[in-house]
C-alpha cells in the first residue's frame, strides 16, 4: 500500500472535514481524507444551516450533551475557519421563534445559524491548506483492508490507503462500510428570493421551518421522505413546503422561489448518532448517523474523534 497515514477519514462531509480540521490543528497527525464525490457536496450543503434544526423538545436526550458542547464551540469555530480559509460562513445569532400548532410560542433569542455551503467551503479550504493532509475527491471507499479484525486501510477502486486509525464519516452511505442501520432519508428544501417584509429571525413550526440570509433570500425546509438515494426534487414537495411555510408566516405568499433541491441525511436506527469504537473491528471509529443534526453537532463531533485519537487517550468516547 502505496498511502500511509495515521488516521484514515472516509467521508468528506461536514462531520469528516471537521474531524480532519480537529485532526490537523496540532500538525501531529497525518491526514487522509476520502470523498466519493466533491467535499461537502451531499448532506452538508444541501441542509439549511440552522444550529439545531429540530425543535427544542424534539432533541434527543442521548445528543444533548454533545449539542451543548458544540454549541459552545461553534463561534470559535467559525472565526478560525475564516481567518485560515479567508472565506466567512456567516455565523449568524440571529434567534428563533418556536410556533406549536396549537399556536402557543417560545422565542430563543440565541438560537443561530451558519450559511452551510460557506462553512463547507471553509472547511475544504482551511484542510487544502493545512500540512499533513492528503484529499482524496472522487474516490469511493469500497471496504476495509484488515489484518484479522484490525481496519489497516481502505480499499478503492484502484489503491490502498493504508492507516493506522480509521475514520467512517460517510453519512448516508456507511452502511456498507459496517454502519450497521444507517441509511438515507431525503429531504427537499425550498429557496425564496429577497422582498418584503423582511424576516430577521428564525420561525420554526411542527413540520416546517424558515431561515431567513442575511441577504435577504429565505430558505424553507423540509421533506422527511423514504425514497433510498434518490434526489429528485418533486412539485409535490415544493407545493407542501409552500403550503405549510405560509401558516406558519403568510408572506411567503409575496416570495418567489428561486431554487429548489434534495439531499440525503444519514438516519441511524437509533435515536443517536453512532459515535465510537466499531463493535466488532478495532482501529475503527464511527462518526456518523447524525441524521438531521449533522452540521450542528459536527464541532463537538470533531472534538471527541480528536480526544479519542489524541496519543494520551484510549478510544473511548
Amino acid at each position: 500500500m502505496r498511502e500511509t497515514f495515521d488516521v484514515a477519514i472516509v467521508g468528506g462531509g461536514v462531520i469528516g472535514m471537521a474531524c480532519a480540521e480537529a485532526l490537523s490543528r496540532d500538525g501531529r497527525h497525518r491526514i487522509g481524507l476520502i470523498e466519493r464525490d466533491e467535499l461537502g457536496r451531499a448532506a452538508s450543503w444541501a441542509g439549511g444551516g440552522m444550529l439545531t434544526p429540530l425543535p427544542p423538545d424534539h432533541i434527543p436526550e442521548a445528543v444533548r450533551d454533545l449539542l451543548a458542547e458544540s454549541l459552545a464551540l461553534y463561534p470559535q469555530w467559525c472565526a478560525r475557519l475564516h481567518a485560515e480559509s479567508g472565506i466567512d460562513p456567516e455565523y449568524w445569532d440571529c434567534g428563533a421563534r418556536y410556533r406549536k400548532d396549537d399556536g402557543t410560542q417560545v422565542d430563543y433569542p440565541r438560537m443561530a445559524q451558519v450559511r452551510n455551503p460557506r462553512l463547507v467551503k471553509a472547511l475544504a479550504g482551511t484542510l487544502r491548506r493545512r500540512r499533513g493532509v492528503t484529499i482524496f475527491e472522487r474516490t469511493a471507499a469500497r471496504g476495509w483492508v484488515l489484518d484479522g479484525d484490525t481496519v489497516i486501510g481502505v480499499r478503492t477502486d484502484d489503491k490502498e490507503i493504508a492507516c493506522r486509525q480509521a475514520v467512517l464519516a460517510a453519512g448516508a452511505w456507511s452502511a456498507p462500510l459496517g454502519a450497521d442501520g444507517v441509511g438515507p432519508a431525503k429531504g427537499q428544501m425550498l429557496l425564496l428570493g429577497p422582498g418584503e417584509p423582511v424576516l430577521t429571525r428564525l420561525l420554526i413550526g411542527e413540520d416546517v421551518y424558515l431561515i431567513p440570509r442575511r441577504d435577504g433570500q429565505i430558505l424553507v425546509g423540509s421533506t422527511l421522505e423514504d425514497a433510498g438515494f434518490d434526489t429528485t426534487p418533486t412539485a409535490a414537495a415544493r407545493q407542501s413546503l409552500l403550503a405549510r411555510a405560509a401558516q406558519l408566516w403568510p408572506a411567503v405568499h409575496a416570495r418567489r422561489v428561486v431554487a429548489h433541491w434534495a439531499g440525503l441525511r444519514p438516519r441511524p436506527a437509533g435515536e443517536g448518532p453512532l459515535l465510537g469504537p466499531h463493535p466488532r473491528l478495532s482501529g475503527l471509529l464511527l462518526a456518523t448517523g447524525h441524521f438531521r443534526i449533522g452540521l450542528t453537532l459536527a464541532p463537538g463531533t470533531a472534538a471527541r474523534v480528536a480526544h479519542a485519537l489524541s496519543p494520551e487517550n484510549a478510544v473511548q468516547i
